[in-house]
């Protein structure tokens, strides 16, 4: 089980279990599920609950390679 340390909207950290990643997307910047974010990432996880953090589409890819 590996986990990895990424940022939320509130500049906390927050430690996400790489085997629960669903899918990654860019966060929604209109519409009924924006974020709270200009830019960043919202991560979906198996549980059908969702983080969205700072880090871009491609950081938050490479994080998540690099810790499996």
């Amino acid at each position: 089980m590996a986990f990895v340390t990424f940022t939320r909207p509130d500049d906390s950290s927050v430690s996400i279990n790489a085997d629960q990643v669903l899918k990654l997307v860019p966060v929604p910047t209109s519409g009924p599920t924006m974020g709270p974010l200009a830019e960043g990432t919202r991560i979906h996880f198996l549980n059908r609950t969702h983080q969205d953090v700072k880090q871009l589409l491609h950081e938050a890819e490479a994080l998540l390679n690099a810790a499996t």
